[in-house]
């Protein structure tokens, strides 16, 4: 089946809080770009290539604009992107699929990360993974994963320990401690919003599917399966 077609619910991720702010610059920028361009004028100036050492001679306009163009570019493939719409998630009758982010653009690879029927998921996991912005400041992204009846909480045990179970910390794949270790590989980045869109297509197609947001320690919300499940 293709992604939206009638016979499957397609799940699109929503706009970031981040991204707002980045497109709030990026306007800004745009609109300040012809006082910029005026300002730096039409002067020539040298620029050298520090590997070759060749000169180039430019007006001075260009390199506002060589400065100016990479920062643009970044979030106009991410208003492109949230325009388009790709599906993050697909949903139907025989299963689900979850389809990877593709570089924070909003892009999804058509490569499907999870492709299960419903009798192969236990349990659907939102979940917060932490992260590193620019390599060093700490952050966090909303993660969906699926976790399927046979799995076992690591590689060689199948249940975690009590300590395990109460424990704040992370993997080195940003996952938390106290959830499965294969919940990450089955998992891709898609915020709270979209989750309760896939939520409600989880109750159509399989109620009794449970349902769970995971992302904040010791609030952990049960969001399905139905009553009308049983």
């Amino acid at each position: 089946m293709k992604p939206g077609s009638r016979s499957q619910i397609a799940v699109h991720d929503r706009l970031r809080p981040h991204d707002l702010a980045l497109f709030a610059v990026s306007l800004a920028l745009i609109a300040a770009l012809p006082w910029m361009l005026m300002s730096a004028g039409s002067e020539p100036v040298e620029y050298r290539d520090q590997r070759t050492g060749s000169q180039t001679t430019v007006p001075a306009w260009a390199g506002i604009l060589w400065f100016v163009i990479p920062f643009l570019v970044w979030p106009s493939m991410k208003a492109w992107n949230l325009i388009r719409k790709p599906a993050a998630a697909t949903l139907g009758p025989g299963g689900i699929r979850l389809y990877r982010e593709v570089g924070g653009l909003y892009a999804r690879d058509n490569g499907k990360k999870v492709n299960l029927g419903w009798d192969e998921v236990q349990r659907i996991v939102l979940w917060r993974k932490r992260t590193r912005w620019l390599w060093f400041i700490p952050g966090w992204t909303a993660q969906v994963g699926v976790e399927k009846p046979d799995d076992w909480y690591q590689v060689s045990r199948p249940e975690p320990t009590e300590q395990e179970r109460k424990s704040r910390g992370h993997r080195n794949d940003g996952s938390p401690i106290r959830l499965g270790a294969m919940l990450s590989s089955r998992s891709v980045r898609l915020g709270p919003v979209a989750f309760k869109r896939l939520a409600e297509a989880v109750a159509t197609y399989a109620p009794q599917v449970e349902i769970v947001d995971e992302r904040v320690y010791g609030k952990r919300e049960v969001i399905g399966p139905s009553r009308t499940a049983h």
